[in-house]
């Protein structure tokens, strides 16, 4: 008898096991459902952008910022476009198109004085426009190199990780007490790299994939006081930015930091590695991007009454390959990560391994 109830016990609590797994399945649907409806019951609402909406951009001395400040100007907010120099040719180029239409600033987001004159004149500039608002502040500047981890130096990592990452965050922080004020929105333009991380910009990607898990956080710190976050993922535009304006400088710092082991090791691979990058060439003049999709997604994240946590804006080719990385097993999102990537192929280097055990991994 004492068997049989212990039985019975057990085949109580797998029934109740599979009763609450069952239960509780039902209740993730329909919360999902639930919550699929109301969010497509309201995503066509959208505001009306005016002068008196002003949007603050960063990093607009080419490729998206420079892009994305004239569209938002086009929508018809005001813009605030920020310059890491004003002498910049972005800058000079949108001074020539948009006159004073566009208002021009200089900001370095790694420096916490020109952040606060940033916001001082902000400040100024809604308390002399009665009913203006701020907005909108897009976090779009940022720095990439591109280059093995092994290669790049402390500074080249640090730079990127000072731009990307922390000087976004203290941008922001800076901004908050404007945000609350007028139940602004932050918008932070993150990459695919965030969502698949790559070789070659291991450093980059891992800088987006922190503002991507940092935008998570601060949106629901945020969502209280009536402050919206989302991030804008515009897909790649590496030939259509000077994002890898410095690349060259970024190559010779790493080469001349190698230890001889390093020389020895990359040897070939490094100079074929490079002159690959080489015709990945910047445009000479900032020029404006032209895809209408791009700005057609943009807009959402300006205009959506109840704007969606992630905009994303990408080829067929990148919906594709991230669909992959994202459902294949990691033997196969390699490979296809370096299929995708058309990096050239590492060879080992000829020498014999008598001229290596010369060599040590320290630098001696």
């Amino acid at each position: 008898m004492s068997a049989l109830s212990k039985s019975l016990r057990v085949c109580f609590e797998i029934l109740n096991e599979l009763y609450t797994a069952v239960g509780a399945g039902v209740l993730v649907i329909g919360l999902t459902a639930a919550s699929l409806v109301f969010a497509f019951s309201r995503d066509k609402q959208r505001i009306t952008a005016n002068k008196k909406k002003v949007v603050i951009i960063t990093g607009c001395d080419s490729g998206i910022g420079f892009s994305l400040a004239q569209h938002a100007a086009e929508c018809g907010f005001t813009v605030i476009a920020t310059f890491l120099s004003l002498d910049s040719k972005g800058s000079k180029e949108i001074k020539r198109l948009y006159g004073g239409y566009i208002i021009q600033i200089q900001l370095n987001i790694t420096d916490s004085t020109s952040i606060r004159n940033a916001v001082q004149t902000l400040e100024h500039y809604l308390s002399k426009n009665p009913g203006y608002s701020l907005h909108a502040l897009v976090n779009n500047a940022g720095v990439m190199v591109f280059g093995e981890f092994e290669w790049q130096t402390e500074k080249l990592i640090k730079h990127q990780i000072d731009v990307n990452f922390l000087g976004t965050l203290k941008l922001t922080n800076a901004f908050c007490c404007l945000l609350r004020h007028h139940k602004g929105r932050v918008i932070t333009v993150s990459s695919h790299c965030a969502l698949a991380n790559l070789p070659g910009i291991s450093i980059y990607g891992a800088t987006k994939a922190a503002l991507s898990s940092w935008s998570d956080g601060l949106r629901v710190e945020m969502a209280k006081y009536g402050v919206q976050i989302l991030t804008f993922i515009p897909g790649s535009f590496a030939t259509e930015s000077n994002i890898m304006g410095r690349q060259l400088q970024n190559v010779q710092e790493m080469h001349d930091n190698f230890t001889a082991e390093q020389h020895h090791f990359y040897s070939d691979y490094f100079k074929r590695y490079n002159i690959y990058l080489s015709f990945i060439t910047p445009p000479s003049e900032p020029q404006k991007i032209q895809d209408e999709n791009l700005y057609k997604v943009f807009e959402g994240t300006l205009l959506d009454k109840y704007p969606d946590a992630v905009y994303k804006h990408e080829p067929l080719r990148y919906k594709l390959y991230h669909m992959l990385f994202k459902y294949s097993p990691v033997v196969l999102r390699d490979y296809f990560i370096t299929k995708f990537m058309q990096m050239p192929e590492y060879t080992p280097n000829t020498s014999t391994d008598d001229d290596f055990e010369d060599l040590s991994c320290d630098g001696n």
